[in-house]
């Protein structure tokens, strides 16, 4: 493997430690954030007056139960995964493991290409291990706490494993094969050749998304002309500039959650609503399952939903954040290929000097080094998804159906109920979208400025009848 010539000859030891210091930093943020949110659950104990009649005292206790039992449990994951971390850098677990892979295989072959998918094995058997204490943790002490049943229990977590491992083989083992041909094959600029890849998969899968991806979910049609749906999205997408038929619908297979979005661009651009959205999924109750009855939205409250997918198009969402994607990505390769290319990281984890497997390479700069930029970055585009979702808000307030989004909202929360209220910071740094409440509150201070204009508006307006009168 080639490397930069110019790289300060650092100490392995202060490698160690600044690798060290990334996993003890991170992770205490994220304790802080987690505990937060903890807090804020823990006082949350009445409906918000915003949902107060829409979602019951019990359902609310019980989503609340369930969040606390998510944050507590995350808390020590955190731990957990720092404490194991530091212990893998200090001890040198990855010159350890690769040590073993390569002494596996080392009457058959020594080439790297073929010892990456025998280390990938032994990494894959130690994730399941790795986890085992987070599981005790849970089935040991938090569900008897909250009384929260787990999605396993040990039996079943043991008997899930064992096929897990053998489906991750078949999936890892030729990615971990193609991985190390690629960069042996592309040499050193091998990360920007792989930004370009990305970059024109991303671009196809553009045209290739209605006719390949969404079949998955189910069949997609075009809004029937002659219907009450039909007429009211045909009046806002007028008003916008929009061309109805981009505005599809998909029945989805068994799908039960309700979504909507707006992607594509030029001719392809369309805006894609799931029946899930549409009152009882636009069908008959007696076909329906009884606890799909009266689920969606009405027709007033769809079309509320449709202009805040027409601001999404208006603002151009869908280019910005097309174009800051790839800018991250071309910026997280470059940064990627830098320390992928340092002989001191290397040594830092332990290796000796001239070993640089590929693959190890790969798990200590993505999951060590480029820590600091890949979260800062996720903060980033988290803040500008939300941006544009408040941007998107606010353009269907200018249509007029800020009431109909309210209530919209408010109406699919109902039908699925989660907990509602998050810590403002916790929120920023996990969520793509502003929390239900976050919106709501929205489009009441988008209410509210826009009452004190017309307001001001009149009085300036008598003012102005004042000084003629006279």
């Amino acid at each position: 493997m080639a490397f930069y010539d110019n790289w300060p000859e650092w100490d392995s030891k202060v490698v160690l430690a600044l690798l060290m210091i990334i996993v003890v930093v991170g992770s205490v943020w994220e304790m802080i954030l987690t505990k937060r949110q903890q807090l804020v659950c823990l006082n949350s104990v009445i409906v918000p007056d915003e949902l107060r009649g829409i979602i019951p005292p019990d359902i609310f206790h019980r989503a609340r139960i369930y969040e606390l039992h998510k944050m507590e449990l995350m808390s020590w994951k955190i731990l957990v995964d720092m404490f194991l971390s530091l212990v893998e850098l200090f001890f040198g677990f990855y010159p350890f493991l690769w040590g073993l892979a390569a002494t596996t295989l080392a009457k058959a072959t020594h080439k790297e290409i073929w010892i990456s998918p025998i280390f990938v094995f032994y990494m894959t058997i130690y994730s399941c291990v790795r986890y085992l204490p987070v599981l005790a943790y849970d089935k040991c002490i938090l569900q008897l706490r909250y009384g929260v049943q787990g999605q396993f229990s040990w039996c079943l977590y043991c008997c899930v494993a064992i096929p897990a491992i053998i489906l991750t083989q078949i999936l890892l083992a030729p990615i971990a094969l193609l991985l190390v041909f690629t960069v042996q094959s592309a040499g050193y600029w091998f990360f920007l050749y792989f930004w370009g890849a990305w970059a024109i998969f991303t671009i196809l899968l553009v045209f290739l998304f209605p006719y390949c991806c969404i079949p998955c979910i189910g069949r997609q049609r075009r809004l029937s002309e002659g219907t009450q749906l039909y007429t009211d999205v045909k009046r806002v997408c007028d008003v916008a500039g929009f061309p109805v038929k981009r505005v599809f619908i998909i029945r989805t297979k068994s799908m039960q959650y309700s979504n909507a979005y707006f992607y594509g661009s030029c001719c392809l651009k369309r805006i894609v609503l799931f029946d899930t959205l549409l009152l009882n999924k636009g069908l008959d109750p007696s076909q329906l399952k009884p606890y799909e009855v009266g689920r969606g939205l009405t027709t007033q409250q769809v079309t509320g939903v449709v202009c805040h997918e027409l601001g999404h198009w208006k603002y151009g969402h869908f280019y910005k954040t097309t174009l800051v994607m790839k800018l991250h990505f071309l910026l997280t390769m470059l940064l990627f290929g830098v320390l992928f290319h340092c002989p001191q990281l290397y040594k830092g984890v332990g290796f000796a000097s001239g070993i640089t497997p590929i693959i190890v390479g790969f798990i200590i700069v993505l999951r060590f080094a480029l820590t600091p930029y890949l979260t800062l970055a996720n903060f980033l585009m988290l803040w500008m998804m939300r941006h544009n979702e408040f941007a998107a808000d606010r353009y269907a307030h200018r249509l007029g159906y800020s009431a109909q989004l309210s209530s919209a909202l408010i109406k699919i929360y109902a039908d699925h109920m989660t907990f509602p209220v998050f810590d403002d910071c916790y929120s920023r740094w996990h969520h793509t979208h502003p929390t239900i409440l976050q919106r709501l509150a929205y489009q009441r201070f988008l209410d509210y400025k826009a009452a004190t204009k017309t307001e001001d508006s009149v009085k300036s307006f008598g003012k102005i009848r004042k000084t003629d009168s006279a």
